[in-house]
């Protein structure tokens, strides 16, 4: 989270191409006619602004384009004005119940596939997607187009596919050279103990070894992924239910009724027992910075990227954006970049000894969409969703593609192989080389509620600031998975008893 372009199919232009992919795909309704205007609303992606801005440069462009080859369709771009998938989800589905929904919303696959999303919201893209991309000459299936790791990322427990993924981000530990070579460490941790061991000599060299931004939810939700994934994938099959690329509400319902997703149980317990062993090395006032914040933020949470430039600390978790934000901070050259470290069985018999790598990061970059069904969207006619599709297709085209994902310069990978994709130093070691393993997520990253995610943070925040003991936070913690169970069971008719 790919090269050669392929050339746009000029034959299909206008309302045509949409009666074309509506035949191809076997739709019995009738798409527009010439004296049919449809406009469609789309949301931008967070973090570009407006369609005038220069990071949506492209996408205007594209779109121009594409209404200039179809006269009667107009597409209508929206700001979104969060960077909170939490917070847009909260917005989709008041608009939702409504009927008011945008066409095309911005999402991301793990609370999609986590369950988060209440049923009929979105449409199923799947028979769209098992069909040509009409743009793309000897294109046989729109979904041969992408990576094949990428499709599990797709697909829902029930088998739909409700999103398209355009760009993978991935994430990593960013460390200052001159502080590796002043601690004498010669080489980038590929392990927990050895990360550890690193710390330890930075701090004996009288430099602060390492920035946890816990001021929102990027690194804390990082960490619960990475460890829990790692030390739970040994009894994923004792709680999963829906057998997803991600673990869903379900899953986690079920195995905090099964006594496995609790503080009582030593495997659960060395998720945050690991976190506690790392606050010797962290430095203060983490509560007040967030790994996802802009570095030009003036106001709390702030970014720790100004603090790492400035030398304050020699590592900091971030993710594949840091790379030009930090370039265009006089930065480059002066940092390395390795994967999260593997927790083994040399720093916890409960480690499953499996790659993490991209199990954090993955396909959360630009080109993450949606499209609405009826219900959330009364305008949402299947004729009008053959207009939306046939968009879709014309911006998922590799070339375009490439283009729109590169153009926003935040240092993500486009998801189709034959995408234009600019080197980038050091990414090549975050992305994985084989499928990750089942995600496992917990508590904060929107997976049982919205109310048991900020509970989680603010029970970390107090843990990490103000010297609580674990005993303390352990108890907190499961006082908040055991709400979130009853709430999630609650929201979505099941029956707690069942899973014991």
């Amino acid at each position: 989270m790919p090269n050669r372009p392929h050339r746009t199919n000029k034959k299909l232009s206008g309302l045509a191409a949409t009666a074309a992919l509506l035949a191809t795909l076997g739709g019995t309704s009738a798409p527009a006619s010439a004296s049919t205007k449809v406009t469609l609303t789309l949301q931008l992606q967070p973090n570009t602004g407006s369609i005038s801005s220069s990071d949506n440069s492209v996408i205007a462009s594209l779109t121009s384009q594409y209404e200039k080859a179809h006269p009667n369709v107009t597409v209508n771009w929206l700001p979104v004005t969060t960077t909170s998938i939490t917070t847009a989800n909260a917005t989709l589905v008041s608009q939702a119940s409504g009927g008011d929904a945008p066409d095309v919303v911005w999402e991301q696959y793990n609370p999609l596939l986590s369950g988060s999303i209440p049923a009929g919201v979105l449409q199923n893209l799947k028979p769209w997607l098992e069909k040509p991309d009409p743009y793309v000459p000897g294109n046989k299936k729109w979904l041969s187009l992408f990576a094949k790791s990428l499709l599990p990322y797709m697909t829902s427990p029930n088998g739909q596919m409700q999103i398209l993924l355009g760009s993978n981000v991935e994430t990593g530990m960013f460390y200052n050279k001159a502080d590796f070579a002043k601690a004498g460490i010669k080489s980038a941790p590929a392990t927990w103990n050895v990360f550890m061991a690193d710390l330890a000599k930075l701090k004996k060299a009288g430099i602060t070894p390492f920035f946890y931004a816990y001021g929102g939810l990027c690194n804390p939700s990082w960490y619960e992924r990475l460890a829990s994934t790692e030390l739970l994938h040994g009894v994923l099959s004792k709680f999963m239910v829906d057998h997803s690329q991600v673990t869903s509400g379900t899953d986690v319902v079920s195995g905090i009724e099964k006594g496995i997703i609790s503080m009582k149980d030593p495997r659960y317990a060395e998720v945050w027992k690991l976190l506690a062993a790392l606050k010797p090395y962290m430095a203060g006032g983490g509560s007040s910075y967030d790994a996802c914040s802009n570095p030009n933020t003036t106001t709390p949470p702030l970014s720790p990227q100004p603090g790492f430039v400035q030398g304050k600390y020699a590592i900091v978790w971030g993710g594949t954006w840091f790379i030009p934000q930090l370039g265009a901070a006089g930065f480059q050259g002066k940092y390395g970049i390795f994967p999260e470290p593997m927790i083994t069985k040399a720093t916890t018999p409960f480690s499953s000894d499996v790659s993490t790598v991209g199990v954090i990061g993955g396909p959360n970059g630009t080109g993450q969409w949606s499209v609405t069904s009826q219900k959330a969207d009364h305008s949402m006619t299947p004729a009008k969703t053959a207009v939306v599709m046939n968009f879709l297709a014309w911006l998922f085209t590799p070339k375009h593609l490439g283009a729109f994902v590169n153009n926003a310069n935040l240092g993500d990978i486009p998801t189709e192989p034959a995408a234009p994709t600019p080197s980038i130093p050091g990414m090549s070691s975050l992305v994985p080389k084989t499928n990750p393993p089942t995600v496992v997520d917990i508590a904060l990253d929107d997976v049982l509620t919205t109310n048991t995610t900020n509970t989680g943070l603010r029970d970390l925040t107090e843990f990490l600031d103000n010297g609580e003991s674990f005993t303390s936070f352990a108890s907190q913690w499961d006082s908040n998975l055991q709400q979130g169970a009853v709430a999630y069971a609650a929201q979505n008719h099941l029956k707690l008893s069942s899973y014991k």
